[in-house]
């Protein structure tokens, strides 16, 4: 890439920044300074993981953040090293654990909402257009997501009205902000996939409606075709690709795994005398609203496991959009409670996951990365059809189970070295969930590709 050309990627949390973090890693290293990153919160809470933290140090990668572009930048930092503070407190150990889990949610509400306004009336358009020119940004990178772009509005009093009627969501505002600015100075909008997107059994209203005038960016790129069942409506103005999704390529999850090793060496250790089973939570199961008894359901067959076999520690991943402390006092026996480990959105799944001897989920997209890596999962589906909308990304995986009792037996059956995994069934897999052949393609090198393609065609002076 030539000098003084940029690539900017526009994120807001940690978990935004895992998808985007291979291709800036990649991009990065064909040419030194050739991305931007900017935050909509605070590169604080985008580096809460701390393996993100060590890659972009290792990668001399460095986060703007939204408060340095906005008017009281010095008053605005302060309030996000309190924010950033307060969300560094995710390990509850403390004897008023309820009080301070209530404080801490207030004091989020409060700063959430603060950070809303400051997007919405001290961030004005002309320094973002100062931004983005004085950095020379010729493509900008965002992440999937729906929105109308008759609810995006310039004017900031109409928009707060739409935001307090929940017709937009806040952090959309700013952001297609940016995408309108950066269309005025022709600069192309490159929107990647959040990751692969589980098939839905029954489309929510929401997708079987086609928005009045749904924003569609210059390129949209999806996981895999499968895709194009929810953003039918979106295609990209110039081209739409199905370029899978970076994150899990299969050289670059090698790569987190040498650096978590690195990272968390004196913090996770497994247990030289148990085996680990990774209980690995997603968001479409655990936020869905109205299912508490469902979700309870779930978490005692799963974490009971502890109460049947002496050798056994189960390690709970939390999705890193709903953090929560799982009560097990009810329904796990005392002596059996240090053997239950719960991890929040400081630790990396993949240091979890190589320990882990078993991983298991109750929504296949999370098994992912220990599928591709060849470790043995269990899909837990006890119950699907009490959800609203049943999800799946893959409904051919062989070890599932659908009660607690074959959930033992699935378990017995992995650790008698019962567990195999093929490479067809990994051809299959792959092309399924990202439509391209995992074992002949790295999709980080397809998204480079693709990118250089873009900057040529759009006659931006540039070479890799």
């Amino acid at each position: 890439m030539s000098k003084n050309k940029n690539i900017l990627f526009i994120t807001h949390h940690n978990n935004d920044f895992d998808h985007f973090l291979p291709l800036i890693v990649k991009l990065n290293k064909l040419n030194k300074k050739s991305v931007k990153i900017i935050a909509f919160y605070a590169k604080g809470n985008i580096l809460t993981n701390k393996l993100h933290g060590h890659i972009c140090k290792k990668n001399n990668l460095d986060i703007d953040q939204m408060n340095q572009i906005s008017f009281f930048s010095n008053i605005n930092n302060l309030f996000y090293r309190i924010y950033n503070f307060i969300n560094t407190k995710n390990e509850y150990k403390d004897k008023n654990i309820n009080n301070f889990k209530k404080l801490k949610e207030l004091l989020n509400k409060i700063f959430i909402k603060y950070f809303v306004l400051c997007s919405i009336f001290l961030i004005s358009n002309k320094k973002i257009n100062e931004y983005i020119k004085s950095n020379n940004i010729n493509l900008a990178i965002i992440d999937q997501r729906i929105a109308d772009e008759n609810l995006i509005e310039e004017k900031p009093l109409k928009n707060l009205k739409n935001i307090i009627k929940n017709k937009t969501d806040a952090m959309n505002y700013i952001l297609f902000r940016f995408c309108s600015i950066l269309r005025k100075n022709k600069i192309p909008i490159f929107m990647m996939p959040h990751g692969p997107q589980p098939i839905l059994k029954k489309l929510p209203d929401a997708y079987l409606k086609p928005l009045n005038n749904p924003f569609r960016p210059d390129y949209l790129v999806m996981g895999s075709k499968n895709e194009f069942l929810m953003h039918q409506n979106m295609h990209g103005l110039k081209s739409t690709f199905y370029l899978g999704d970076p994150r899990f390529d299969i050289s670059w999850i090698k790569y987190l795994e040498t650096c978590a090793l690195k990272v968390y060496r004196n913090k996770v250790k497994k247990p030289k005398d148990k085996k680990v089973l990774l209980y690995l939570m997603d968001i479409f199961t655990y936020s869905t609203k109205g299912n508490e008894e469902y979700k309870s359901e779930i978490d005692k067959d799963i974490l009971s496991l502890v109460n049947d076999f002496s050798d056994l520690e189960i390690w709970v991943k939390h999705h890193p959009r709903n953090i929560f402390d799982i009560p097990i006092n009810n329904f796990i026996k005392k002596d059996k409670r240090k053997n239950i480990r719960q991890f929040y959105n400081e630790t990396d799944t993949n240091i979890l996951l190589a320990s882990a001897d078993v991983c298991i989920a109750a929504l296949t997209t999370t098994l992912i990365s220990p599928i591709l890596q060849k470790n043995p999962v269990i899909f837990y589906n006890k119950g699907m059809e009490k959800l609203q909308n049943s999800t799946s990304i893959f409904d051919d995986l062989k070890f599932k189970a659908s009660s607690r009792e074959e959930l033992i037996s699935m378990y017995k059956k992995i650790i008698n070295n019962g567990y195999e995994i093929d490479d067809s069934f990994l051809k299959t897999f792959s092309k399924n969930v990202f439509s391209i052949d995992l074992s002949k393609d790295s999709m980080v090198e397809r998204y480079s590709e693709k990118i250089n393609e873009i900057l040529i065609t759009d006659k931006i002076k540039t070479s890799f």
